[in-house]
């Protein structure tokens, strides 16, 4: 059996509130015999009698209220969606929700913003801060857009835009013998304590540190484990060792903590945004070319 149509609805619900197939028809601008077709085929397809027709009168049954009641809120939030996709397919408005590594607040962020924004004043702005392990999921389960992550191992299904690439720096507590120097080497670190990264997706460069450490004749000496940069560096404040992180740290001073640049690691440290290959937001698009655009400009300088 065929299933039940948003026509058919319409045809129903403007029946039941006249009460008159003859006013519904020409509302509906339609002639009587064909909506009284639609009306007959939509009770058929549910299975119950919808309306008590005389020569004289239309009422609902108990049926046909029921279907009443829970229609009107089903073709309204029908309707609702209609026109979100019209105004969102014509650009003029609707909502990007983004997702972010604290990374991308000091490389590209906040000018593609900025860009987007003249080019679409009515799009409203959805952000949310998680790791690249945290985004993955969210990507894949549509509940958000754009995420700026670090390349992961596996972009099935993503399309993806390098946007900024940055070095590493070490930080220390800030009574550390090794924070009164005002520049530090790879070498200097070998009898420290490490605050290091979980093995996790995105977090593929912790390998180009130990392999620069083995170089200059040690390993390093693993004590806490964790998944967030920014847990590092509280580790770190805290007493607990010391790290090495990308470089965006300079960017958010603590107490009790110092940040050396390391010079002599290249800067390999990626952060890109990925998007779905598949997804149906026209804005994702133009946010893309606004991320082109400010990339080329930091390449221009």
């Amino acid at each position: 059996m065929k299933g039940v149509e948003v026509r058919h609805l319409r045809y129903f619900m403007r029946v039941a509130q006249e009460l008159h197939f003859g006013r519904a028809a020409e509302i509906l601008g339609v002639s009587q015999a064909p909506l009284s077709q639609q009306i007959r085929q939509l009770e058929e397809r549910i299975g119950v009698r919808l309306f008590d027709r005389t020569t004289r009168t239309v009422t609902l049954t108990p049926a046909g209220r029921a279907l009443f009641e829970k229609s009107g809120e089903a073709l309204l939030s029908f309707q609702d969606a209609i026109d979100e996709a019209r105004t969102v397919g014509g650009l003029k408005a609707g909502r990007l929700r983004i997702g972010a590594m604290s990374s991308a607040i000091y490389s590209v962020l906040p000018k593609a913003l900025r860009a987007l924004s003249a080019q679409a004043p009515a799009v409203q702005f959805d952000m949310s801060f998680h790791t690249t392990e945290e985004q993955l999921p969210l990507l894949a389960e549509r509940k958000i857009d754009v995420a700026f992550i670090r390349p992961p191992r596996s972009m099935s299904g993503l399309q993806t835009l390098e946007v900024h690439r940055e070095g590493f720096a070490a930080v220390l507590p800030s009574t550390s013998p090794l924070a009164a120097r005002k520049s530090l080497r790879v070498q200097d670190l070998k009898d420290e304590n490490f605050i290091g990264f979980s093995d996790i997706r995105g977090i593929s460069y912790q390998e180009i540190v130990f392999q620069h450490c083995r170089a200059a004749g040690f390993s390093p000496n693993i004590v806490q484990r964790v998944s967030h940069t920014k847990a590092v560096v509280v580790l770190v404040a805290a007493g607990l060792g010391i790290g090495v992180v990308p470089r965006w740290v300079e960017q958010e001073p603590m107490d009790g903590l110092v940040v050396r640049p390391l010079d002599e690691l290249p800067e390999v440290i990626s952060l890109v945004a990925a998007w779905r290959a598949d997804g149906f937001n026209p804005f994702v698009e133009l946010f893309v070319q606004c991320l082109k655009d400010v990339a080329r400009e930091k390449t221009m300088k």
